[in-house]
């Protein structure tokens, strides 16, 4: 699998990654804006396609599109600049290059076609695309060192220097090609034949660290997502005996829509909710709770055992014990309280079919939605 193949499917698979990232704000939106266009244009630069459409123009036109997106979020981090500049600025310049590129009689890429006798409007052309991009591309590298040096240690200030180290990179082969092209245009021998596989790969290399580092948090998120979902599934049994106990414990309905399912944020929220719906039903239950509880294998399994006997209790029509019972401490921390919970609801789960006193403990299967 060559660069440019393996450069394709990472930026198209942080496309699909950073998804979620568009509902949370106009930052995220303008990073996945950019990643998107990129991706646009390694797609029609990747020779296969290239070599059907015979446009190199468009990948710059999608290149273009890709800054106007970096430039965007960087203005919004920095709280610089305003939209309809930008707009009006990446505007002109589409313009000038389709206009230039029309005068040139078309643009062409090729180390034969540079190496030649270019037209004035083709050298113009090339000199506002790399200045565009270059401009754009050293601003941002400053920008993501700076937030790098301020950001934890570890992988979040690894991913915001691998952007910079990548930028960094893109803008110096920018500046090279364009001083080359000029140089050319005035006189220099410059065999661009030679230079176009090491351009290429090295360009190729730093886009891969770029977007490798973009990726960074997109991974982190989506971990704690699937984290969060796992937690959702594991506690399942355990709350939809609870609500199916005590319906007004539950805070508000689940929405249905796709949007929640893109929403990191709404996943950790939805758990949270999850667990407080479970501590509701187990305070109203607690009063059918014996004094006594079987002790199990371990003290999940006794915690599982006692919800079961009373709900059993509950159900059965039994009043409220003189003295009833208490649930198990558990830490103050979240993670402490999913870790317990957990374990107790995947001890209620396998009580399944056990028998307490005449009946069988009415387990629930956890089917359905994780929500």
């Amino acid at each position: 699998m060559t660069l440019a193949t393996i450069l394709v499917v990472l930026l198209w698979a942080t496309v699909v990654l950073r998804l979620p990232t568009l509902w949370r704000d106009r930052r995220q939106r303008a990073l996945w804006a950019t990643v998107f266009a990129l991706a646009l244009c390694k797609t029609v630069e990747f020779p296969p396609v290239a070599a059907t459409l015979h446009t190199p123009v468009l990948a710059h036109l999608f290149g273009v599109l890709a800054t106007l997106g970096l430039l965007r979020f960087v203005a919004l981090v920095t709280g610089t600049g305003s939209l309809r500049w930008h707009y009006a600025l990446t505007s002109a310049v589409l313009a000038l290059l389709v206009a230039l590129a029309v005068l040139a009689g078309g643009i062409d890429t090729s180390p034969e076609v540079l190496g030649g006798d270019l037209a004035p409007a083709a050298i113009a052309y090339w000199v506002v695309l790399e200045a565009y991009v270059g401009a754009v591309t050293v601003t941002a590298t400053v920008l993501f060192f700076q937030v790098g040096r301020a950001a934890p240690a570890g992988l979040p200030r690894l991913g915001l220097w691998a952007i910079s180290a990548g930028l960094a990179v893109i803008a110096l082969c920018t500046a090279i090609q364009t001083v080359l092209i000029v140089a050319h245009r005035f006189g220099v021998p410059v065999d661009f034949g030679a230079l176009e596989p090491v351009e290429q790969a090295v360009l190729a290399v730093a886009d891969l660290v770029a977007v490798a580092g973009c990726l960074v948090p997109t991974t982190r998120r989506a971990r704690a997502a699937a984290d969060a979902y796992r937690s959702l599934l594991v506690l399942r049994p355990l709350w939809k005996a609870m609500r199916d106990a005590f319906p007004e414990i539950i805070l508000f309905s689940p929405r249905r829509a796709l949007i929640e399912l893109a929403g990191v944020d709404d996943v950790h929220l939805r758990l949270y909710r999850r667990v407080i719906e479970i501590r509701d039903g187990m305070l109203a239950l607690r009063d059918h709770l014996p004094e006594r509880v079987p002790a199990g294998a371990d003290p999940a399994v006794t915690e599982a055992l006692g919800i079961a006997l009373a709900l059993r209790r509950r159900a059965a029509g039994w009043p409220p014990t003189d003295r009833p019972g208490s649930w198990a401490a558990v830490g103050p921390d979240m993670a402490d309280e999913l870790a317990w919970l957990g374990r107790v609801s995947l001890a209620y789960r396998r009580l399944a079919g056990a028998e307490i006193g005449p009946d069988a403990v009415p387990t629930p299967r956890p089917s359905g939605s994780a929500r």
